[in-house]
Formats: structure tokens, C-alpha cells, sequence
């Protein structure tokens, strides 16, 4: 791998259009662009992520996202002004989502962007899995400016929860490229539940945030909902019981008590908690099964505060290191695909040419 590479990464696996730029030099990130441009107002009317919709304003998006990043990327080399020709001398490779899970017709929008631009600057593309690049975020440190950072190489094995509108997985990582599923949700993700409990309660989306926000003056045992699975024999989830439990006490209710700040709150805070204690306790059920040098939270829930503490203070009691990724690189982002990529590069793993590449619904590691 040449010392100085330059990767331009594309994310649209759900309803964030996401583009980075990152120049490595010599285990240096240079983040010369990390852009994001959210659905969340287009979907908060429907109370979720309506996936036809999605993928329109992902075509609407990607060029102008496109457009800005390169402007971004025009200060460090002056000399070319063409965009394309800017791209062509200056970008060595093209990494795009396209398997490990998420909307079909989403991904097809960054894929096919990838793609065109890997024909017309005849660069090649690298496939990475998105969960993949959630967990690897945590390898990924900030320098002080949050404009550049370098890789942690870590020692394994390593347990990872990844925890998302899409996905609650744990992930026994033996080695960079030897991951094994060892559980995941057999029906609603975490963040799915969390969503659909705010739109029943009228609190708006996305849900994880607000439910969150509200649960800081609730009391998490005002309701005893029920934790699915918590003591089955295996690290698999299931989230629609909690959710149709939610929906039978929210029902129950006076309309008075429907509309009571208090009561909201201790809901909120209930089912808060009722899903911490879930994560938590597959969680730790793996590190002590496996013995892992480290345990990671990642994906979109990873950013909530509650959980991060509650799994940071019962790791103590094991011989394993607990990392997470800044808030920033919790969310779909196109900074953690480059961070996979990169990992790619190194192996010469999944490195191709827009002949062949194609979206994938694969949720294998």
C-alpha cells in the first residue's frame, strides 16, 4: 500500500446521503470532507423511514453532496478546477457501502454513484460492509482539531454491539477480516423499537433522541415492561413483544394521562431502561463467555448516554477494555467507510471495478 492514498467514500444505506474525502499519510486521516445531508424532516411526518421516499431524495442529494465535498477538496489542489479532472489526478480509490444490511433501493443510489464514477475516472471500488464500518469507527481517534485522526490497531479477540434503526447484532471479531454473528434481532432492532414507541406516544422521529431526552425526568421503574429474551440460553434479541406491550399500557390509559408530561416521561424512561437492561445483559453474557480483549458499542443507539454509561461501568468488573466511537461517528456517516476501506486497502480485500459491484441485502459479516 502506497503511503499517501486518497479515498472518497459514499454511504446511502438508509435516509443519510453521506460523502468524506479523507487523504492517509503515514497513519494520518486528513478528513478533507465529511459530509451528511439528513431525511429526518422529509420522514417525521410518516414517524419513520418510508424506503421509496428514501431513495428519491438519496438521487435528489447525491450530486450536490458530491459537488460539495469536491469543493472541499479544491483548496489542496489548486492547480486542477475541473471537477472531474480534480477527482482523476487526486482520488486513488472509491469505497461505497453495499452489503451488510439496509434499504435496497438506497443503496442502489450510492452504488450505482460509485459506479459512474469509477468508470469516468477509471478508479477502482471498494465494497464494505456497513456494520463492518460501524464497529471499525471505534478504531478511528480524533486529533484535537476533529480534522484529522490515526487507527488504533487493537489486539483480539473483541466483542462488538452494534445497536441501530436497522441492526442489534453482537460480533465476535477474532481477527480484522474473521468476524462470526453470535446473536441478533429476530424481529424489531432496538432503534426500530424505539421509533415505533415514539410514534405511538405523538413524540415525533427519530425516536432514540427524544425518548432519551424525556427519560432523563422519568422514573425507569415506574412500569415493569417486560425485557424479551433477557435469559434465553443465546445472544439473539427480540424487541416487537416490548413494543406490543407499550402499546397495550399506552391504550389503557386515560386520555388525561395520554397527554401528561409526567407519564410520558416515566414511559419513556421505562422503556429506556427496558432495553438497556436487554443490551447489557446479552452483552455481558458474551465478554464472559469469550474473554474478549475489548468490547465495542456502535451503530446509531450507541449514542445514547444512558446506555454507554450503564455498559462502560459493568465492563469494569471484567479484564476488558471498553471503546465507542465519538457521537459524530455513531450515526451513518461516510467517515467509517473510509475507515473500513482503508482496513480493505492494507488486506487487498473487495477491491473492484464498476463491472463488479452491485447492492446487496447480505446482513453476513
Amino acid at each position: 500500500m502506497k503511503n499517501k492514498i486518497t479515498i472518497l467514500a459514499i454511504e446511502t444505506t438508509c435516509d443519510d446521503t453521506a460523502i468524506s474525502i479523507v487523504k492517509y499519510d503515514n497513519n494520518n486521516f486528513n478528513i478533507i470532507s465529511n459530509l451528511i445531508s439528513s431525511q429526518i424532516k422529509d420522514h417525521n411526518p410518516f414517524g419513520g423511514v418510508v424506503p421509496e421516499l428514501a431513495s428519491r431524495i438519496h438521487i435528489k442529494n447525491i450530486i450536490p453532496i458530491l459537488d460539495k465535498a469536491v469543493n472541499d477538496l479544491k483548496p489542496y489542489y489548486r492547480q486542477n478546477k475541473n471537477t472531474l479532472e480534480l477527482l482523476k489526478n487526486n482520488i486513488d480509490y472509491i469505497a461505497v457501502t453495499n452489503k451488510g444490511g439496509g434499504l435496497i433501493g438506497s443503496q442502489i443510489i450510492g452504488v450505482e454513484t460509485a459506479k459512474t464514477l469509477s468508470f469516468i475516472l477509471n478508479k477502482p471500488i471498494i465494497s464494505i460492509n456497513h456494520i463492518r464500518a460501524h464497529i471499525l469507527a471505534s478504531f478511528f481517534n480524533f486529533n484535537d482539531d476533529k480534522k484529522s485522526g490515526n487507527i488504533n490497531y487493537l489486539k483480539f479477540p473483541i466483542i462488538a454491539l452494534t445497536v441501530s434503526g436497522g441492526h442489534t447484532q453482537i460480533v465476535l471479531i477474532k481477527n480484522y477480516f474473521n468476524w462470526e454473528i453470535l446473536g441478533k434481532s429476530i424481529d424489531d432492532a432496538a432503534g426500530e423499537c424505539f421509533d415505533k414507541v415514539a410514534k405511538l406516544l405523538n413524540l415525533g422521529y427519530p425516536g432514540g433522541p427524544i425518548i432519551s431526552k424525556l427519560a432523563e425526568n422519568g422514573d425507569p421503574d415506574f412500569i415493569k415492561f417486560p425485557r424479551p429474551m433477557i435469559n434465553s440460553k443465546d445472544f439473539n434479541f427480540s424487541f416487537s413483544g416490548l413494543k406490543t406491550s407499550i402499546l397495550y399500557y399506552f391504550n389503557n390509559l386515560s386520555e388525561m394521562d395520554k397527554k401528561n408530561g409526567n407519564t410520558i416521561s416515566n414511559i419513556c424512561a421505562s422503556v429506556e431502561q427496558a432495553i438497556i437492561d436487554v443490551l447489557c445483559k446479552k452483552s455481558m453474557d458474551a465478554v464472559e463467555q469469550y474473554d474478549p480483549v475489548y468490547f465495542i458499542l456502535s451503530g446509531g443507539v450507541a449514542a445514547n448516554k444512558k446506555l454507554r454509561k450503564t455498559l462502560q461501568n459493568k465492563i469494569k468488573k471484567y479484564n476488558t477494555k471498553f471503546l465507542m466511537p465519538d457521537i459524530p461517528l455513531c450515526m451513518d456517516n461516510a467517515l467509517m467507510v473510509s475507515i473500513a476501506a482503508y482496513f480493505n486497502i492494507l488486506n487487498n480485500i473487495d477491491i473492484t471495478d464498476y463491472k463488479n459491484i452491485k447492492s446487496s441485502i447480505e446482513r453476513t459479516i
